[in-house]
């Protein structure tokens, strides 16, 4: 391939010696690469500027959450000939227009900075003197190593989801390089198959590394345990770099990933089996995740929990998100670029909280969704969900293990779980029949999952995984065939 494999990790911001959170970072410095490695504090500056460029707009900063997939998702009211909209020709598919090329391109450029990035960090830490590492003894180089490998690998699997065929179309169609060294400068296509196997591995890796810090060691310790203790901490008795592991690739987010990822790969047997152990453990076991209440009719817009904050297995951190988001729904209420469609159809039930909580009527004719807009309150958890960027939630291994029991033709029990989230979200007026129809049942399964990921892109990946026939656009089915999969862009044209 060419250039964007050989990047240095150059000027990577680090961390303030001084503050109580690790995401809060002090002015770019100047360092040359050995001096970053040359103690721990560089190996975590360069562990945060890998989330830093994740949480750019170019990857879930916009494009891979509220923005481009989301468009792809069909969420947003672009469906007429007006073509200055933002996503005039993200709606229609138009892969070969010039807007859908450049999103391609600043998604995989961006991506694979990453991926080179956190190839160099692996690279050093197999030199690295365990002396520099104060932490060592409690899994500090474990937690780099896990951590830079599941960046890889969550890389590449949406690159892969994006740039190349599902594998229920053809598991063996050429689809795009894995990168696992640094530098590299020649990278043929893995097909899709490869690709995944890759992926696994690297995921499995990583949760034996993460598991000990993150799960073993005492509770004061982990802060992953409850939802105040992941996105902040006022204190701590080891590095700053150890907190706030709700924003990171913990080992529980790898594991919700894992079973993502087996999904995708057409073995919903093994992400079921991975979503009931996560279930198992953490969230009817210990605790540590749970689907988020309080709701109550008094609530004010801006003092809800739009993010669902509770319930976040993966999710990124940007300092300016809401102030971005709100300055792209507000642009022109005329345009409509945001605003989101066939909101009557998906939301039949009128107490569903997804649609009488979460979205918002900025005008008379314009629904947006309140998950990007700033809460008020200023306490330390509605001040760190302003910022997060929601990947994956766990209502999707819920979902997951229902699409499983449904392919056994276990229907009764699918849309068991199927009523025990809509009762959780609210819909308490109507349930779903058990003695529905398979039929019936994907049906009910498709707006569930329409509905868990307003805004967050992971419907259009949903459709492309089963290789849906069309997606809803408000009523009217859009034919997919041959839509679901984006050209690699052309400064990659060497590729083979």
């Amino acid at each position: 391939m060419k250039r964007i494999f050989t990047y240095l990790i150059l000027s990577i911001a680090a961390i303030s010696a001084v503050s109580c959170n690790w995401l809060d970072i002090i002015p770019e410095d100047t360092t040359t690469e050995e001096q970053q490695f040359s103690d721990a504090g560089g190996y975590h500056s360069a562990i945060n500027g890998l989330y830093q460029t994740m949480a750019s707009p170019s990857l879930y900063g916009k494009n891979l959450t509220w923005g481009f997939v989301s468009a792809l998702s069909q969420y947003y009211d672009n469906a007429v000939a007006d073509n200055s909209k933002a996503f005039s020709y993200t709606e229609k598919y138009d892969y070969a227009s010039d807007e859908v090329r450049s999103y391609g391109e600043d998604i995989w450029q961006t991506a694979y900075n990453v991926i080179a990035n956190a190839n160099n960090i692996l690279r050093h830490l197999e030199t690295a003197d365990p002396a520099i590492f104060p932490e060592y003894d409690k899994h500090e180089v474990d937690v780099i190593r896990g951590e830079s490998l599941a960046v890889r690998a969550l890389m590449h699997f949406d690159l892969l989801r994006l740039f190349a065929v599902a594998p229920a179309v053809d598991a063996k169609a050429k689809a795009i390089p894995y990168v696992e060294s640094y530098p590299s400068l020649f990278n043929e296509r893995k097909t899709v198959s490869e690709v995944i196997a890759k992926v696994e591995k690297d995921l499995d890796e990583a949760a034996s590394l993460l598991a000990e810090n993150d799960t073993t060691i005492s509770l004061s310790a982990t802060y992953l345990y409850s939802t105040s203790s992941r996105y902040y901490v006022s204190n701590s008795s080891r590095d700053y770099f150890f907190t706030a592991r709700g924003v990171r690739l913990n080992y529980i987010a790898v594991k919700a990933l894992q079973a993502r990822v087996a999904a995708y790969a057409g073995n919903l047997e093994k992400a079921a089996s991975i979503a009931d152990g996560i279930i198992s453990k953490y969230v009817e076991g210990d605790s540590w995740y749970s689907y988020t209440t309080g709701f109550s009719a008094s609530d004010q817009e801006s003092s809800r929990p739009h993010k669902l904050i509770d319930e976040l297995l993966i999710s990124f951190y940007r300092e300016n998100l809401a102030t971005e988001y709100k300055s792209a729904a507000y642009k022109d209420l005329d345009d409509n670029s945001y605003a989101l469609k066939n909101v009557a159809g998906i939301f039949a039930d009128n107490d569903d909280y997804r649609k009488v909580k979460l979205l918002s009527n900025l005008s008379t004719s314009t629904t947006v969704s309140l998950k990007y807009f700033e809460r008020s309150g200023g306490s330390s958890i509605i001040n760190t969900e302003n910022r997060l960027l929601p990947v994956m939630r766990l209502s999707e291994l819920y979902l997951l293990k229902a699409e499983y029991l449904a392919s056994q033709n276990k229907i009764p029990e699918a849309v068991a779980i199927l009523n025990d989230l809509r009762i959780k979200r609210g819909c308490m007026t109507t349930t779903i029949d058990p003695a529905i129809s398979a039929a019936e049942f994907k049906a009910a399964l498709d707006k569930e999952i329409w509905r868990e990921n307003v805004a967050e892109g992971q419907y259009f990946f949903y459709c492309k995984r089963i290789n849906a026939p069309s997606i809803n656009n408000d009523g009217v089915f859009v034919p997919m065939e041959g839509k679901y999969t984006m050209e690699i862009p052309d400064s990659e044209i060497n590729l083979n």
